[in-house]
Formats: C-alpha cells, structure tokens, sequence
C-alpha cells in the first residue's frame, strides 16, 4: 500500500507537467495494438452522413446532379507493433519487360518535367533497367537536367545538387545493368556540372569519355567554353581551354556534332561563345583578332555575333561607342533587331539620356520591334508619351506595345493606369486580342474587383467577335475560388466545358483547391472533381498542387466530422497513386497536408507511413521537411496520437527523428517524450534523452543531440518526476547540476537558467513522500545545490 501511494503520487505530479498530454489507461481493451485497432476499424460500418451531397445553387450542372464516382480502394495494411515501418511505393510485382517496355514507349512522346521523369524511372524495377538502351537513358538525363525548356511549361528549369545526384544514380544504375553510354550520355552529365559551376567535375567526365574510347564532339568543348565566359573570373580559363579546343581539333580529338568524322575547324557556335566571352570582359582587341580568324576560315559573323559584340562595347564604353558600332552594324548590311536594341535602351536610360531613348524607341517602332517588358518598365516616360513616340508602329504591332505598357502598369499594381490604357486603346480603334483582355481580367482579379471582372468577361467575350481561351478561363476560375465564389468557379468551368476547351491540370487545381477551403473542406465534392480529374480526356496529369488540395480538403473535413470510411479510402487511394500511378514526387506542402488529414482522421498507421516515407525522402532532399519546421505543431499532433493510442514506441520513433529533421527546438517534444519514456516503464531511454540533450560529446543514441535550450523547467520537473517514479534517485543531483550548467571541470556546459519555487517544492514533496530511507539526506543535498545556484527558489 505504501509503494502505490508514492507511485501514485508521482505519476499525479507527472500528469501535472505533461498537462493535455496525460492519457489514462482505463481498460485493457484500449491497450489493444495498431493492428487490432486497424482491423476493427476497418470492420466499423461507416458513419452515416446527415448532410447532403452536393451544392445548392450552382449554375449550369451542380456538384449533385453529377453521378458519384465509382472509387474502387486497395486496403493499406499496416505493419504491427508500435514501429511503423514505411510503406514501399509500388510494392507490387511488375513484369520487367512490361514495365520497360511502357517507359521505353512513353519516354519520347511525353512532355514529362524532371520530377517525373526521375519519378518513372526510379519506380522501374531492377531487371527492367537492362531492357533500356542508351537513347533512353540519354532522354532519362536530358529530361531530369531539364534541357527541354517547355518541358516545365514554359518555367526555366532549375539546375541543383538534387538534379545532379538523380542523375548520376541513373548513369550507374544503368551502367551496372549493362547499358553502354555513349557521346550523348556524357555530354548531359558535363551539361549538368558546368550548369552548377563544377567545372573540375566536367573535365573528369570530358576525360572518362575519352577513356572509354568515344570521341567528343564539339559540342561538350562548347558548354565548358560558354560556361567559363559566362561566369565572373574565369576569363583566363576560357582562354586556355579555346587553345586547347584548337589544339585538339588540329589533331583530329574532335568529331563534328552530325558525325563520327573529325571536325576540320571551329564553328559558328563556338566562336561566338569565346567572343562573348572576351566581349564580357571587355577585351575587344582579343574580339577583332577572333574576327579575323572568322574571317581568315571563311565564316561571315551573324547577326548574333554582332550582338554579342554590341553588348559588350555597351557595357564597356558606353551608349556612344554602342551608337557607332550600330551605325558600323547598318552600313555593313547588318538589320537590327530586337537584341540589338535591348543593350542601346538599357544604357541610354541608365544614362538618363532622353532624347536618345526617344530616338531609340522611334527607331525600334520603324521597324516594327516592340522591346521586351523589363526594358518597357524601365522607360523614364509616361505611358502615353511612349505610345506617341512609337507611333510608327503598324497596326498588328500596337497592341503588342499595348499589352507591354499594361503588363508594366500591373507588375506595379497600377490598375486605374490599366484601365486608363485600355480606354486608350479603344479611343485609338487599335483592336485588341485576346492577351489584351487576359491582362485586364487578371488586372481586376487581382485588384479585388471580381465583380466586375466578370462583367466584363460577359460583354467581351458574349458577343462573338473574341473567343476565350484556356488562360482567360484559368484566370477566372482561380479567382472565382480565392474569393469564395464557387458557383461562380463551376459556371466558368462548366462554360469551358462546353466551349470544347479541356479542363487543364491548373484549372483542376483551382476547383480543388477552392473547394478544400469552402465550408471547412467540402471533402464530397473534392471527390467528384478528382474523379472527373482521373477520366479527363486528353488525360491530366495530377501535381503537387494536386494532392495537397485533396489532402487539405481531407483535414479540414475532419475538423467538423469524423469521415467516413468510403472518405478515408479515397485519401488513402490518391496518396499512394502520387507514387505509383502518377510519379509525383512529393514536396514538403503534401507530406504536410497529408500527415494532416491522416492525424485529423485519427489514422495512426498512415499517418505514420507519411512519417516514414518522408524520412524516406528526407535523405536525397532535405527540403521536404520545411513544412514542419515551419509549424511543428503538427509533429506534435502526431506524437499526440501516437500516445492517445497508446503506441508509446511510435512518439518515441518521431522524436528520436524530431532534431534529425531540423525542427525548432520545442520543450513540449521532450515533455511528450519523457511522458512515452515513463508509460514504457524505460527511465534508462528517460536519462538518454535528457543527457543527450545537455551534454554536447554524448554518444548518438535515441535522442542524443546537443540542444540545450529544449529542456526548460517544465521537461526538468518531468523527468526527476519520473526518476522519483521509478527509483532513480541518484539521478536527481547529477541531471539538476547538469542543468544548471555545472560541470566537473567547473565550466558551465550551457547557460544558467532560472527554477521556480514551486518545481522545487513539488520534487521536495515526492521525495517525502516516496519513504526512501535516504530521502531527507537527499532532500537536504537538493536543497542545498539550488540555495548555491537558484537562491530564490529555495522553498520556505
């Protein structure tokens, strides 16, 4: 009797500082396992859902008056035990030639981005890798670096440290399984490096293609050569190496790009990559003597060569010296074009010259060139005096100006000059097209002004004379749905729809991800949209976006009710298809959203397989868990349920990963895991923690890293709870001079920190009343160590 008085009132003091997190065992029924918690769930019928289907009110066909889709669900086994080990994407047996052969098949003709490209491939089984042949791994590598721009949709791709290791793990992988790399293989892994600035890296790579017997073409010798022009302070290396270029070509060590025959002299290409760089810095005799070569070898200079020239004497010598050398340009029967013009504006407005920048743009209009946007924005005139200047622009031309000027005016969140312009316009009988209007929508949308936006969407585009197209519906749509006008957002979808415009993958993001914030997470009608999303024709491709809109829509669902079962399955379908069906490699706002709606539905065991599967990808990119360390709390939620369903094991499993991952150092993590510790009856795994914590040289054990400031006086207060709990007595002093920054050496280890009163006076009272026959020496030596370090908490 007397033992379960002090054990009882340890664990009431315990209680006291975990607070919310206490959870009580009332029965033996709710120690049950994951696995038996999964499989009476899964028998569990699914909870009746009091409210209705669908949307009222909606334009056209609404959310109810559509068929609900038929969802048919693979069940997610968990593994047992408190260690949930993480599901691996596509598990399922694959026939290599199969899988090779539908990669192999698809590879040309998609327009994959390097995410799923690197998604596709990584899911191909071993014995399938052999089947490729070495276009295919040429077209892998190109796709992943991102060497098709349109490949993104529009969007520069990129290159990382990430791109690089995806890559080289696909030059091995296919090299071990016996595909021979060829010219084209190498050049994208030199593309790669010098994109990066490795430019050590590309010359290994240049000398194993020469090793393994291939013969370079030009064209690696040229990336390296334009990469050493473009790059500040590799002047003297460029010019080493265009000697060595002309070095090897005399020997006959470089095959010309079309075939395997040795080059005979330099190209056009890469003599304009060694003038622009001798014209970058600014060394214009080295730029007459390269002309004179051009010249002694047959090759007239481009129009682009003279460019780069041009630009260079810009920047060097100024607008004048530019001047003349436009003027040399003209006379030598050179047009100038929009790259032409672009360096004289540029250094006329930084000049504040304006009388050349109005001759300049009159000049430009003569000819029908219209200067890029950033040279537009730049201009020190209004925009009507612009306009009067280029005058002499035809017709079909002044609307391009028209569009440039308003896309200015927009970039500044000018939008009563927008307006201004597009009465402009009209007034002038220009006749505008359908970027014209894309603008002024996006104008308005973005000014708040939907209304009238829609407005106008309806006297423009109802009378005929323009038609909509798929970015006009885009920008409607998006903007209908972050203001909270979702009939609005269907009618224009709907609309579409009948217009014969395919529903785009932006477009299907804007609808779910509207409808994830509409009344808390109409979680119903996300289903029908992806179900509509799956069986689009032409087929559309799920992103990112994609998934965490259904995974957001999932969680706030779950705010307001428990989700069904038919609910739960279809988040649990979409997210193991991001990996197996569509190759979305997920980014750190998914696994966030996802661990969401899993921790919202109360899902344990997939809530943890998230867990596990971005530990997973954690290793290649680290980026993945920004969502967490931007809001810990939801690791906390996790560790929460994990201890709310008594899986002690699994919060200890978070926390061992918590300071791993990079999260801010929160004491409720440590407070919850000291809580686990002492439920699994493990005050060894306690004292680990905590030392590992304060002592910068422990061993790397469960939890063992350096972070001081995460052990305040509440996780303190826990763990000498526990300790008392449990018989550790002699664990009280040693943590408490630890804590105080104490050392044997007489160094403090951390900063001094500050304990209260009444943390002392509660240790004081468990030690009273545990009935150790040592507890008042104990006692008195506690006391004693904080009058010398926290005079003020010394209880009276």
């Amino acid at each position: 009797m007397h033992g379960r008085r002090t054990k009882q009132a340890a664990v009431s003091w315990a209680a006291a500082y975990s607070r919310a997190y206490t959870y009580r065992l009332q029965s033996a029924e709710q120690r049950r396992s994951l696995s038996e918690l999964y499989n009476r769930m899964e028998k569990k019928p699914a909870a009746k859902n009091t409210k209705k289907d669908g949307v009222e009110g909606l334009p056209g066909p609404s959310i109810s008056a559509i068929p609900r889709p038929k969802i048919h669900f693979q069940k997610i086994e968990p593994s047992a035990g408190s260690k949930q080990q993480a599901r691996e994407p596509n598990q399922q047996l694959k026939d290599p030639k199969a899988a090779a052969d539908e990669y192999i098949a698809k590879l040309p003709k998609s327009k994959w981005n390097g995410e799923k490209t690197w998604a596709r491939f990584s899911q191909l089984p071993r014995e399938s890798l052999a089947r490729l042949r070495d276009i295919d791994v040429n077209r892998t590598l190109a796709n992943i670096r991102g060497a098709d721009k349109t490949l993104a949709q529009g969007e520069r791709a990129v290159a990382t440290t990430m791109t690089l290791n995806r890559m080289l793990e696909v030059f091995e992988k296919t090299k071990q399984a016996g595909v021979v790399p060829d010219k084209y293989t190498y050049q994208e892994l030199i593309a790669i490096n010098v994109d990066l600035l490795n430019f050590d890296y590309a010359h290994e790579w240049l000398d194993k293609m020469v090793q393994q017997g291939i013969t370079p073409t030009i064209r690696p010798y040229r990336t390296i050569l334009k990469g050493y022009g473009a790059t500040a302070g590799m002047l003297d290396n460029a010019r080493r190496f265009w000697q060595e270029i002309k070095t090897k070509l005399a020997a006959g060590q470089i095959a010309a790009d079309d075939s395997s025959e040795p080059m005979r002299s330099i190209d056009m290409p890469t003599y304009t990559c060694y003038i622009a760089a001798e014209a970058k810095a600014g060394d214009f005799a080295k730029v007459v003597g390269v002309l004179e070569e051009m010249e002694q070898a047959g090759i007239t200079p481009d129009i682009t060569v003279r460019n780069t020239i041009l630009d260079g004497i810009v920047r060097h010598r100024g607008l004048d010296a530019g001047l003349r050398e436009a003027e040399l340009m003209a006379e030598s029967g050179y047009e100038l074009n929009g790259y032409s013009y672009a360096p004289l504006l540029n250094a006329a407005i930084s000049e504040q010259r304006h009388d050349d920048i109005r001759a300049l743009l009159a000049a430009a209009a003569a000819k029908n060139i219209v200067p890029a946007v950033h040279t537009i924005r730049r201009v020190p005139f209004d925009p009507f005096e612009t306009l009067e200047i280029m005058s002499g622009l035809q017709s079909s031309h002044q609307v391009r100006l028209y569009n440039a000027l308003i896309e200015t005016a927009m970039r500044t969140n000018d939008f009563g000059r927008v307006l201004q312009l597009i009465d402009h316009l009209r007034q002038r009988g220009v006749a505008a097209n359908v970027v014209t209007y894309t603008l002024l929508l996006d104008a308005l949308n973005k000014a708040g002004r939907l209304e009238q936006a829609k407005s106008m969407f309806a006297k423009v585009f109802n009378g005929g004379e323009l038609k909509p197209d798929t970015y006009i519906y885009s920008i409607m749509i998006d903007a209908c749905g972050r203001q909270g006008d979702v009939r609005s957002m269907l009618w224009f979808k709907n609309d579409m729809q009948r217009q014969g415009l395919a529903v785009s993958e932006p477009i299907y993001n804007s609808v779910l991800s509207a409808l994830a914030r509409w009344r808390h997470g109409n979680l119903q009608a996300v289903m029908v949209v992806a179900d509509e999303l799956e069986r689009a024709k032409p087929a559309v491709r799920p992103t990112c976006r994609t998934f965490s809109a259904i995974f957001a829509a999932a969680a706030a669902q779950a705010q307001t009710r428990t989700l069904g079962a038919g609910e739960l399955e279809f988040v649990r379908s979409w997210y193991r298809h991001a990996s197996d069906r569509y190759y979305v490699a997920k980014d750190s706002f998914v696994y966030f959203m996802a661990l969401s709606a899993f921790i919202g539905a109360r899902c344990l065991p997939d809530a943890m397989a998230v867990f596990a599967d971005m530990l997973r990808d954690y290793e290649r990119n680290r980026l993945v868990a920004d969502g967490f360390v931007r809001k810990p709390n939801r690791m906390l939620d996790l560790m929460k349920l994990a201890l709310g369903q008594q899986e002690f094991g699994a919060a200890l499993e978070i926390w061992n990963h918590w300071l791993q991952l990079r999260l801010p150092p929160v004491p409720k993590a440590a407070e919850l895991a000291l809580f686990a510790c002492d439920q699994m009856g493990q005050p060894d795994m306690a004292r680990a923690i905590i030392y590992g914590l304060l002592t910068p040289d422990a061993s790397p054990s469960a939890g063992c890293v350096f972070c001081p400031q995460i052990v305040d006086e509440s996780v303190l207060g826990l763990y000498m709870a526990a300790m008392i709990k449990h018989g550790q007595f002699d664990e009280l002093l040693p943590a408490l001079r630890l804590w105080a920054g104490v050392a044997t050496k007489e160094e403090p280890l951390v900063p001094k920190r500050q304990l209260s009163e009444s943390t002392v006076s509660k240790i004081v009272r468990l030690l009273r009343r545990s009935k150790h026959p040592e507890a008042p020496a104990l006692i008195g030596q506690l006391l004693t160590l904080v009058d010398e370090h926290f005079p003020g908490a010394t209880p009276i």
